[in-house]
C-alpha cells in the first residue's frame, strides 16, 4: 500500500475520535491486541468516557458497531508489520457479521476458519489466501484479490452456498491460472449464488445456474471449452472478458436467448462479417468494448453488427469506429453511447421509435464534422467536444437557457455559427389533445422539460415528458382545464428569461373567421383574423373560390396566406362576392366575403342568433344567407360545391383546357388533356412514348427508361460501340460489338477513309469487311439520321509487332516481331532489355532489397528498394463527355472498405478493397504482393511480373452514365518518399527527378511506357494497349495530360463499357550498373551518418486510368538512363472520345 493512501485512512481515523462509541472490555481487548498484531495500535484511542467504558465505536467505515456498542464490522490494513493473522484474532467478537483487510498476511486456512458470524468477507491484496482448496463456507459476500497467480482447480460445489463471489488477480487479471469444473454430483443448490466472479482456463459447465457470471479468460485458455458456452441458459447477465489473443465474438454466445445484460470486452479480430444479434431475444442491454491495440479491431471495415436484439434497450460501443452507422438500426433503443470512438464523419439521420418514447444518443468526444440533421430534434443527445459546424438546429437553440437540463454544454467545443448568440424560437408548433384522462401535448419544439411548460388550468399542471420536443402528457385526474367553460387554454414556456405563450383549443371546435383582408390582385395577400386557427402550418388550408391560398404563417388567433394566382382570373372584381374556405385539422368554417383589385377587409360580423346551421355569413355586409346544397356530390370529381347557389366549382376550372359541368363538377377536357381537372398533358408515341419510358404528365415529355433510347417519344436507338475487333494491315474481317437497337436504316460504317462492307448485323454486332490500313483511324457508324464516331478505338493489327525503345540496342536485346516483345541478352532485363537484375542483399552481392507493403487503412501499395518509397493509390473517377468535358468526378481517396477474406485469399498476398460510387455502381481495387516472378496474361497479351512488385488492379461494375457518349478515368497517384540526406556516392543530380515519355506512341500493338529517375531508381509505368470491355478485349490509347518536377498524369481513354478492365504495371529499377554504396558514411572521425531519414512526401505519379485498371510496382535491374522531357498535353480530350449527332440533311 502507497504510504498517501494509508495516511488519509489515518486521517479518517482520527476526524472521528470525538463522536466515538464505548464498547465492553472484552471487545476493547480483543481491538487492542488486534491493533498490536497489525502495526495500528498507535491510532486506537484509550480515553474512558464517565462510566469507565472504553470509546472504540469511532462512527466511521473502520469500526462499525451496532446499538448496543458491539462490533459488527471492521475494515482494517497492515502497517510495517509481518505478523501472520489467524482467523481466531476474531473469535472474540461475537457479532462481527462483516470483515474487510487490505494488504494483510493471512493464514492459508483464514476463509475456513472464521467465526460463522462473519457473512460477509473482503480481502485486498492479502498474502495466505491465494487459492481455493475446498468446500468454502456459506457467506453472503466474498472477494478475494491477489497479487498471486496461483494455479489451482476449483469445483463449483465448494461455492455452491455462496450468495456474492468473486475471486481474481488484482492488477494482471488475465494472467491468473485459476480452472473452474463443474461437479455435479457434489452440487445440491443452483440457485444460492447470485453473482460469480471469476477468472478461468476452461470454460465451466453452468447448466442449471441463474447467476450474473463476470468471466475472465486466463492466458492459457483452452478455445475448445467455448462449446461449454451453450449451457449458460439461465444466465441473465454476464461480462466476457479475454485480452490474451485476437478472437471473434464466439457464435455460442450470440444464441443465448435468456441473456439481459452483455457486455463483451475481448481483444477483437478484424471482422470478416457483420454480427447478428438478433436472437438474444430477452437481451436489453449490450456493450462492446474493443481491447486490441488502440481499440481499432472491431470498427475497422465500419460498424460490425448487422442485426440488434429487437427488445434491446441500451446499446454502449467502446472502441475506434471512424465512419457514423445508419442510424436506422438503433430507432427504438433507449441509450445509445457511440462516445469517444474518433468517429471522423459526418451524422447520419436518425428515425422515431416505433412508440413515443424518450431516447438517448451520445456522441460526445469524436472528431465529427458538417452539420446536425433535423431528426435529431426528437432525442436527447450530447454532441460536445466534436468539429461540427453550421447552426445548431432552433429546435435545440430554444431551449439554451434552460438551466436544468444543461442543454447548452451538451454542444459545447465545436464549431457552430450560433452557439454563442442565438437567433429567436421560431420553430415552436404546440398542439392540444384530449384523450380520456389524459391532455396530449404535441407538435414541434415543445423542448427537453416538462417543468418549463405553465397553464391557466387548476390543479396539479405539470406536464411529464414522453418523448424530446415533441409528445408530452397531463393527467387530467389533478387538474382542471375546463373551469368556468374555458374552451382553450393557454400555455407558457418559460426559459431563462424569456417568457412563450400560446393559446390553444381543448374542445374540437371549427375554426371562427371574425374578419378577412385581402391586399388587392397585385400581391394577392389574404389575412384572416379570429380563433381556433392553429400554430401548425400543415394543419391549416385555405380555399378562396376554389383558389388555393397558400399558408405562410399560423397562429391561434390569426392566417397569413398568398392566393397562388390571381382572383381577376376566375371572377370579374370589385363587384362580384366569392366562399372562403378556412379549414383547420379538418373542420371547415365557410364565409362569404368581397374580393376587389384594391386592399378591402370584410369585418362585419354576423349575428350568431341568426346564422343558424343551414346559413352562412357574409362578412362584407354582416348578414347571413341560406347554405345551399349542390344537386349532386361535387367531391366525387374533385370540385367544390357553391353553397351561394347550389351549383358545383370544378376543380382548377378545369385548368382552362376543358369545360366544366356545374351539375355534378366533372371536367370535359381538350384533346391531349388529362386526368379530372385537364392537369395533365398527354405524351407523344403510339403507344405513348413507345413503351420505351414513362410519361410526365404535368410537361407532357417522356423521359425515357435507358440511356439507349433517345428522341421525344423514345423512339430512336442512340447507338454506341464499346469494343472492336479489328482486321491487321491486309483488311479483313471487323467484329463491331455495342448497342446498335433493332431498326438499322440507312446503316453504314467508315473506317478512315473507307466503308467497311456489312456482311451481319443484330442489336450488339456488327460484322463488316475493310480494306487494307495501318495504325490508329477513325471510326463513324451512321443508321437512322444518328451518327455516333471515335477517333482512337480502332486500330490496325500490326503484321510485324514493334518492341518497347527498340529493345534499347543490339547488344541488350532483340525484338520477337510476332509476340511485340525484347528477348534480351546475357544479363539485360527490363521491358526494353535496358537494365540488370537487382542484386540480392541476402546472396552476398550486396544491393538492396525491394519490400512491398500495403496499408489497410487506405488502399494503398507502397514498394522500397535503397533510399526510395514509391507509393500507389487510386485517388478518383471521373465521367468524361463527347467533347472531352469532364462531366462528374468522384473522390476515392480514403474510402475504401478493406473486403479481404481469407476464403478468397487463404495466402495473405492479396488484399482487396471496394466501395460504392453511385447507385448500384461499385469500384473494386485488389492489390497483390508478388514476391516471385509470376506470369499474368491479359487480353490477349502474355507478360511477367518480377518478384518483389505490387500489382494493382481496379474494376468498376454498373457505372450510370449520362450519356451512351461519356466514357470513364481511373486517377491512380504514385509518390516517393525523400531522405533528409543524399545517400553516400550519389549527387545532386542523382537526387533530381527525370520523366521520360517517349514511350507514349500508340503505335506499339501491345503497350505505351514512361519511365521515371530519382536517385539512382527507375519507375517504369507499362500501360498495355488492350483492355476488356464487357469481357472483350479491344484496342485502347493511353496519353500524358500534364507534368511538373514532381509528378507526371496519364490518361488511358476508355469507351463506353458497363464492366470495364485494364491492366498498366510498373517496376522500379536501378539506373547504372554501379552497386549502391553502403548506408552509413564516415564523418573522417570515425562516425557514421545515418542517410535513411525520410523527410516529406512528394508526389512522383499520377495515372489516369480507365475503368478497371491494373498497376504493378517491381524491381527488374540496373538501366542506363537517357534524360527526356515529357510533352504536356491539354486536359480536355478532343476527339479521342465517342460522339453521336443528327446527320444534316
Amino acid at each position: 500500500m502507497k504510504i498517501p493512501k494509508i495516511l488519509i485512512i489515518f486521517l479518517s481515523i482520527l476526524l472521528f475520535l470525538a463522536t466515538s462509541k464505548s464498547i465492553s472490555l472484552e471487545e476493547y481487548n480483543c481491538l487492542s491486541s488486534l491493533g498490536t498484531l497489525l502495526g495500528i495500535d498507535r491510532f486506537f484511542p484509550n480515553i474512558s468516557n464517565s462510566t469507565g467504558q472504553y470509546q472504540y465505536c469511532w462512527g466511521s467505515n473502520l469500526i462499525v458497531c451496532d446499538q448496543n456498542e458491539s462490533v459488527v464490522g471492521l475494515a482494517l490494513f497492515q502497517f510495517f508489520t509481518t505478523n501472520v493473522i489467524s482467523a481466531s484474532s476474531f473469535t472474540c467478537f461475537p457479532n462481527l457479521n462483516t470483515l474487510a483487510l487490505q494488504q494483510t498476511a493471512l493464514s492459508i486456512d483464514f476463509l475456513y476458519t472464521l467465526p460463522l458470524t462473519v457473512k460477509s468477507l473482503n480481502l485486498q491484496g492479502c498474502t495466505g489466501v491465494t487459492n481455493i482448496t475446498s468446500k468454502l463456507p456459506p457467506y453472503d459476500f466474498l472477494e478475494v484479490i491477489s497479487f498471486s497467480s496461483d494455479t489451482f482447480t476449483v469445483y463449483l460445489s465448494w461455492i455452491q452456498n455462496i450468495k456474492y463471489f468473486h475471486f481474481s488477480n488484482y492488477e494482471t487479471i488475465h494472467t491468473i491460472n485459476s480452472t473452474y469444473t463443474t461437479d455435479y454430483e457434489n452440487i445440491q443448490n443452483y440457485t444460492t449464488l447470485e453473482y460469480f466472479g471469476f477468472s478461468t482456463n476452461i470454460i465451466p459447465d453452468l447448466t442449471g445456474f441463474s447467476c450474473y457470471v463476470d468471466m475472465i479468460l486466463g492466458n492459457s485458455f483452452q478455445t475448445l471449452s467455448l462449446n461449454n458456452l451453450v449451457t449458460f441458459s439461465n444466465v441473465v447477465q454476464l461480462k466476457f472478458w479475454y485480452y490474451t489473443k485476437s478472437i471473434d465474438i464466439p457464435t455460442q454466445l450470440l444464441q443465448l436467448n435468456g441473456l439481459q445484460n452483455l457486455q463483451i470486452n475481448i481483444n477483437f479480430k478484424v471482422p470478416t462479417y457483420q454480427y447478428d444479434f438478433s436472437n438474444l431475444t430477452s437481451l436489453l442491454a449490450l456493450q462492446l468494448m474493443d481491447t486490441s491495440i488502440n481499440g481499432i479491431n472491431l470498427g475497422r471495415n465500419g460498424f460490425p453488427i448487422s442485426k440488434l436484439p429487437p427488445n434491446l434497450n441500451e446499446f454502449y460501443y467502446a472502441g475506434t469506429l471512424k465512419k457514423s452507422p445508419s442510424m436506422e438500426i438503433f430507432k427504438d433503443i433507449k441509450i445509445v453511447d457511440f462516445s469517444n470512438c474518433l468517429m471522423n464523419d459526418t451524422l447520419k439521420d436518425v428515425y422515431l421509435p416505433t412508440k413515443y418514447s424518450t431516447n438517448n444518443l451520445y456522441f460526445q468526444g469524436n472528431t465529427l464534422y458538417g452539420t446536425i440533421p433535423q431528426s435529431y430534434c426528437n432525442f436527447v443527445t450530447d454532441f460536445s467536444t466534436n468539429t461540427l459546424t453550421g447552426e445548431i438546429p432552433n429546435c435545440f437553440t430554444c431551449f439554451f437557457n434552460d438551466s436544468e437540463t444543461g442543454l447548452k454544454y451538451k454542444f459545447a467545443n465545436n464549431k457552430f455559427s450560433n452557439f454563442d448568440i442565438q437567433g429567436p424560437c421560431t420553430s415552436m408548433k404546440p398542439n392540444l389533445l384530449v384523450d380520456g384522462t389524459t391532455l396530449i401535448l404535441y407538435g414541434e419544439s415543445l423542448g427537453f422539460n416538462g417543468k418549463l411548460i405553465k397553464t391557466n388550468a387548476t390543479g396539479i399542471t405539470t406536464f411529464i415528458m414522453v418523448q424530446p420536443n415533441s409528445y408530452f402528457t397531463l393527467n387530467l385526474k389533478t387538474t382542471n382545464i375546463y373551469a368556468k367553460g374555458a374552451r382553450s387554454l393557454i400555455l407558457t414556456w418559460t426559459v431563462g428569461s424569456e417568457i412563450r405563450k400560446f393559446t390553444l383549443p381543448i374542445v374540437k371546435q371549427a375554426p371562427v373567421p371574425a374578419n378577412v383582408t385581402y391586399s388587392g390582385i397585385i400581391t394577392n395577400q389574404v389575412e384572416i383574423n379570429g380563433e381556433f386557427f392553429s400554430y401548425n402550418i400543415t394543419d391549416v388550408s385555405v380555399l378562396v373560390s376554389g383558389i388555393d391560398c397558400l399558408v405562410s404563417s399560423t397562429t391561434f388567433n390569426q392566417i397569413k396566406c398568398t392566393l397562388t394566382k390571381g382572383i381577376d382570373q376566375t371572377i370579374v372584381l370589385p363587384s362580384e362576392f366569392i366562399f372562403a374556405d378556412i379549414i383547420v385539422g379538418g373542420n371547415k368554417t365557410s364565409v362569404y366575403i368581397r374580393l376587389q383589385e384594391m386592399s378591402y377587409t370584410n369585418n362585419k360580423k354576423c349575428n350568431p342568433e341568426l346564422c343558424t346551421s343551414n346559413s352562412y355569413c357574409n362578412l362584407n355586409d354582416g348578414n347571413c344567407y341560406p347554405y345551399l346544397e349542390c344537386a349532386s356530390n361535387c367531391t366525387i370529381n374533385n370540385a367544390v360545391c357553391n353553397h351561394g347557389n347550389g351549383l358545383c366549382e370544378c376543380k382548377n376550372n378545369c385548368s382552362n383546357a376543358g369545360l366544366c359541368n356545374v351539375s355534378d363538377g366533372s371536367c370535359s377536357c381538350n384533346s391531349g388533356r388529362l386526368f379530372n381537372d385537364c392537369s395533365g398533358i398527354q405524351c407523344p408515341g403510339t403507344p405513348v412514348c413507345s413503351n420505351r419510358g414513362n410519361c410526365n404528365t404535368s410537361n407532357g415529355k417522356c423521359i425515357c427508361e435507358s440511356i439507349i433510347w433517345v428522341g421525344n417519344a423514345c423512339q430512336d436507338t442512340q447507338h454506341y460501340v464499346n469494343a472492336i475487333t479489328p482486321s491487321n494491315e491486309n483488311g479483313g474481317k471487323v467484329l463491331l460489338f455495342g448497342w446498335f437497337g433493332s431498326t438499322h436504316l440507312n446503316l453504314s460504317v467508315i473506317i478512315g477513309s473507307q466503308e467497311c462492307n456489312i456482311t451481319t448485323i443484330n442489336e450488339t454486332v456488327i460484322e463488316c469487311d475493310i480494306g487494307s490500313g495501318r495504325g490508329i483511324t477513325p471510326t463513324y457508324i451512321y443508321q437512322n439520321s444518328m451518327e455516333w464516331s471515335s477517333q482512337t478505338m480502332y486500330k490496325y493489327l500490326s503484321i510485324q509487332l514493334k518492341c518497347p525503345n527498340d529493345c534499347t540496342s543490339n547488344l541488350n536485346g532483340k525484338c520477337d516481331t510476332i509476340k511485340g516483345v525484347c528477348i534480351c541478352n546475357g544479363n539485360f532485363t527490363g521491358i526494353d532489355c535496358g537494365s540488370y537484375p537487382i542484386s540480392n542483399p541476402s546472396d552476398g552481392s550486396g544491393g538492396s532489397k525491394t519490400n512491398t507493403t500495403v496499408d489497410d487503412n487506405t488502399g494503398s501499395g507502397s514498394i522500397n528498394n535503397g533510399n526510395v518509397d514509391y507509393q500507389v493509390s487510386i485517388t478518383s473517377l471521373l465521367e468524361i463527355g463527347f467533347d472531352g468535358n469532364i462531366i462528374k468526378q468522384y473522390d476515392l481517396t480514403e474510402l475504401w472498405i478493406n473486403s479481404t477474406t481469407k476464403i478468397n485469399y487463404p495466402n495473405g498476398n492479396i488484399h482487396e478493397f471496394s466501395q460504392k460510387i453511385i447507385g448500384n455502381c461499385t469500384i473494386t481495387s485488389t492489390i497483390e504482393e508478388v514476391s516471385n516472378n509470376k506470369e499474368f496474361s491479359f487480353a490477349g497479351i502474355n507478360f511477367t511480373v518480377t518478384g518483389g512488385s505490387l500489382k494493382l488492379s481496379v474494376q468498376i461494375l454498373n457505372y450510370p452514365y449520362g450519356s451512351t457518349l461519356n466514357t470513364l478515368q481511373i486517377r491512380m497517384k504514385s509518390s516517393a518518399l525523400n531522405y533528409s540526406t543524399s545517400k553516400c556516392g550519389t549527387s545532386q543530380e542523382d537526387q533530381k527527378v527525370s520523366i521520360d515519355s517517349n514511350g507514349f506512341t500508340n503505335e506499339n500493338d501491345n503497350l505505351n511506357y514512361l519511365t521515371i529517375t530519382k536517385n539512382n531508381r527507375k519507375l517504369y509505368g507499362r500501360f498495355l494497349s488492350k483492355m476488356l470491355s464487357d469481357g472483350r478485349s479491344t484496342f485502347t490509347t493511353s496519353n500524358v495530360i500534364s507534368t511538373t518536377d514532381n509528378d507526371v498524369t496519364v490518361a488511358l481513354n476508355l469507351p463506353h463499357c458497363d464492366s470495364c478492365l485494364l491492366d498498366p504495371d510498373f517496376s522500379i529499377l536501378l539506373n547504372s550498373i554501379t552497386k549502391d554504396n553502403k548506408e552509413t558514411c564516415d564523418d573522417g572521425n570515425g562516425n557514421h551518418d545515418d542517410t535513411n531519414k525520410k523527410i516529406s512526401t512528394t508526389t512522383i505519379i499520377a495515372i489516369c486510368v480507365s475503368v478497371g485498371s491494373v498497376a504493378i510496382i517491381g524491381a527488374a535491374g540496373y538501366l542506363f538512363y537517357r534524360k527526356k522531357f515529357v510533352e504536356v498535353l491539354p486536359s480536355r480530350i478532343p476527339n479521342s472520345s465517342s460522339k453521336l449527332k443528327k446527320i444534316k440533311k
